[in-house]
């Protein structure tokens, strides 16, 4: 059974002026790993070229960065090689501060790390706002993103 327009698309508006008619569908237009996308109000994500959700490329390649890192500080391999984070962070060709903001990625509660692998990360999340502001505890970090 298919929904009425007006639940499928609250906010919308059908007026008809002489013989034009004009549909007006309230949606959002953003940009995702160089792809113009469209959300509805509904909170159904599509891409302007209908396809399977596509996972952001920079949230996921740091992510990957974050773990592997992690894994390298933990398992002594970097122990052995760097005597500090700061000869770390320049063996690797970035800022100390920078290893220390995507070291973090590694504490992110375990469903919002599944839902930014599959591409359905919460609106509005950035790499940014991964690795300044968010709490240390899972369930302030799960109160925080679903704002």
């Amino acid at each position: 059974m298919t929904q009425p327009l007006d639940k499928k698309y609250p906010g919308r508006a059908v007026r008809r002026e002489v013989d034009q008619i004009f549909v007006t569908i309230p949606v959002k237009f953003y940009r995702r790993n160089g792809r113009q996308m469209v959300q509805a109000k509904t909170g159904e994500r599509s891409a302007a070229s209908p396809s399977e959700p596509v996972s952001n490329a920079t949230l996921v390649a740091a992510l990957a960065k974050a773990w592997a890192w992690q894994e390298e500080l933990e398992t002594g391999i970097a122990a052995s090689c760097y005597r500090t984070l700061e000869d770390f962070a320049s063996e690797k060709g970035v800022d100390r501060s920078y290893v220390g903001r995507l070291l973090r990625l590694t504490s992110l509660f375990p469903e919002l790390v599944e839902r930014i692998l599959d591409g359905n990360e919460p609106d509005g999340i950035s790499l940014r706002q991964l690795t300044k502001g968010i709490p240390f505890n899972w369930s302030d970090q799960s109160s925080k993103i679903r704002e």
